[in-house]
């Protein structure tokens, strides 16, 4: 019975020393909190670190190239003819719709197939 009277006074002096705050009770279950935000923290930059790994190996393939060169460079495959629209400082471009390329198939009329000479839309893709 004398190690239970001891057992109870320890109990009490800790019970003590924490309600007092002389044990850092409150600082370690902050650190709980903090390292529990930067584990979800961590996930979520483990997330987003794979979306850019994915566009990062989108990025090698022929059609992203392709697609880059076109839009940002202006590069155009051989045969085709590349237009630059140049808009003065200050005003908003007008983008005409797209005209769809005639697959020989409808007929078009006179005016629609100048159009499509002029836009380059008459041209054939060879691949």
């Amino acid at each position: 019975m004398p190690w239970r009277s001891s057992l109870v006074i320890v109990l009490f002096v800790t019970a003590g020393f924490a309600a007092t705050g002389v044990l850092p009770v409150g600082e370690f279950l902050a650190r709980g909190e903090r390292v529990e935000a930067a584990w979800i923290e961590l996930e979520e930059l483990r997330s987003v670190n794979a979306d850019l790994d994915a566009d990062l190996q989108a990025l090698y393939t022929e059609q992203e190239v392709e697609r880059i060169a076109r839009e940002q460079y202006g590069f155009v495959r051989p045969g085709e003819i590349g237009y630059v629209v140049i808009v003065l400082e200050g005003e908003a471009p007008e983008i005409p719709p797209a005209v769809p390329v005639a697959t020989g198939t409808e007929e078009r009329s006179f005016f629609q197939r100048v159009w499509d000479f002029i836009t380059g839309n008459d041209l054939t893709n060879d691949g």
